[in-house]
């Protein structure tokens, strides 16, 4: 396993070299969608292997990220003074508007620097700050 960050780096994001070797649906900028297994996490690419191709994912690419529920459990360190939605908000219901339109609401579950992943049912979703537009906060 690859470390792609140092302990100062800790918690920029929650896609991480604990998803190596898992399942991950991946909703790209441009409307794609890409489902397949991870093999290895960078900083700035995750490594994929959909429908046995190698395949590299640039983050900056991505939209948002569809996985399973119990993938974002656990403490994430975000970002004091660096963002207004920081941990005080998990637990709160969001309504998220994306910058290619799409809307996605859900309960706010963890929040780092670079990305914040929402419960939806039986299913997760972390999306990269970079894609939100706006998040409101419909119920604290």
């Amino acid at each position: 396993m690859n470390q792609y960050y140092s302990a100062k780096r800790r918690g920029v994001a929650i896609v991480n070299e604990k998803f190596e070797g898992r399942s991950l649906e991946i909703h790209t900028i441009n409307g794609e969608r890409l489902v397949g297994i991870v093999d290895e996490v960078a900083l700035y690419e995750l490594g994929m292997s959909i429908e046995n191709t190698p395949t590299i994912i640039p983050r900056k690419s991505i939209l948002y990220i569809i996985t399973g529920l119990s993938d974002i459990h656990g403490l994430g360190e975000c970002c004091e003074k660096e963002h207004v939605l920081d941990e005080e908000f998990i637990g709160s219901d969001v309504y998220t508007k994306l910058i290619n339109g799409n809307e996605i609401e859900g309960r706010l579950t963890k929040v780092t620097r670079d990305e914040v992943g929402l419960a939806q049912s039986n299913k997760a979703i972390i999306i990269p700050r970079k894609s939100i537009l706006y998040l409101k906060i419909v119920r604290r």
